[in-house]
């Protein structure tokens, strides 16, 4: 869509017209396969020629809802929403269908995709301040675009979310719900903020607190075989079991990681299963991979965390040149106490005469207790 258009006069030989041999996969407004925008959020959308497919940009002055009928982004296509104004879109997905992410999302803001069909499968790469992947409809869009508590309602159907790419939140969180969640094998789920997984029919979203996320009704499957890291980790299922075969980390093993089922239900940390972090179980847990928790963790509990946000950038003439994101660093710290011992032979002797007994014994990073008293 007005890709000629958008060239500057006297560049338009860089581009011959028509395109030859260049299939152009039009994903603006008004075109087939393109959204109906229901808010006045879009300033401008195009889409240009790449060389490994079609990049169609959304630049958006405010918040905005955009329906789809059906959104299959291919492999090797890129979707782009920039945030002039605002920082959310809402993706509303059709009934029906299942919808697909092959290609790569990026965003300078929250992007959020709600199916209310059959399914949503992410086997590209999202990228965006905060990401919310849902195959369940969001009961009112425009809660989600306030920035505050929202819910997800499903059909009654399985309606699964599957995720084998990559899911990067660069400044906030990320969100993955369904009746049925399955984050693959090589799925990687990444958040500056928190990682939150909940599988059930009602799926209920809180703007704060210690647990976000709420599940009830439906089938409920929780399946995690992919690798999870953020600050902290919410999984929440409102069926009878949840699996992870995968790695469960929270700030390096200092974070908190939150595992919920449904009454009697049971947790299950599988062969290949590795939970790294300070982990709270509502529900049975069965464990027959490996947990970590903070007691376990001493050398990894004395860090040094660094946040370093690098704000959005443009050239003179308003566009986007890159987009804002946090770069978040915890560096564990260790300590010597080699340079307040003595150098000298005669002094190391001295010392040793001592015997002095320790007055407290170590028994873990956060735990003490007292050592035998000296004669």
């Amino acid at each position: 869509m007005r890709l000629v258009d958008m060239m500057k006069p006297g560049l338009s030989w860089l581009l011959p017209f028509p395109l030859i041999g260049v299939a152009v996969a039009d994903l603006c407004p008004g075109n087939p396969g393109g959204p109906t925008v229901h808010t006045p959020g879009v300033v401008d959308c195009f889409s240009e020629a790449t060389a490994t497919g079609t990049r169609t940009t959304y630049t958006f002055q405010d918040n905005a809802i955009l329906g789809w009928g059906l959104l299959e982004l291919p492999e090797g296509d890129e979707l782009v929403f920039d945030f002039v104004g605002g920082d959310r879109v809402a993706n509303v997905l059709g009934p029906g269908r299942t919808h697909r992410l092959d290609g790569a999302v990026t965003s300078n803001g929250t992007v959020g995709f709600f199916s209310e069909g059959r399914g949503l499968e992410v086997n590209g790469q999202v990228t965006a301040r905060g990401v919310v992947l849902s195959s369940l409809a969001v009961d009112d869009a425009t809660d989600f675009l306030s920035g505050g508590s929202y819910q997800l309602s499903g059909n009654g159907g399985i309606q699964q979310l599957t995720v084998r790419g990559d899911v990067t939140a660069t400044a906030g969180d990320v969100l993955a719900a369904g009746n049925v969640v399955r984050v693959a094998g090589e799925a990687n789920l990444n958040a500056s903020g928190a990682v939150r997984v909940a599988a059930g029919n009602e799926v209920d979203v809180a703007d704060s607190g210690p647990h976000r996320v709420q599940a009830s009704g439906g089938i409920g499957i929780l399946l995690h075989l992919g690798d999870s890291r953020a600050s902290t980790l919410e999984l929440v299922t409102s069926g009878q079991e949840l699996n992870n075969a995968g790695r469960l980390e929270a700030a390096g093993g200092a974070g908190r990681i939150f595992l919920e089922v449904g009454p009697g239900g049971t947790i299950r940390n599988e062969g290949t299963g590795v939970i790294l972090g300070n982990t709270t179980f509502n529900g049975i847990f069965d464990n027959d991979g490996i947990i970590i928790g903070d007691d376990d963790l001493d050398p990894l509990q004395a860090v040094n965390s660094s946040v370093l946000d690098i704000p959005a950038l443009k050239d003179p003439k308003g566009r986007s040149v890159s987009m804002a994101r946090r770069i978040e660093t915890n560096t564990a710290m260790s300590g010597s106490a080699d340079a307040l011992r003595p150098t000298s032979s005669k002094k190391r002797a001295q010392l040793a005469k001592r015997q002095a007994k320790p007055l407290v014994r170590r028994q873990s990073f956060f735990g003490m207790r007292g050592g035998k008293k000296g004669p």
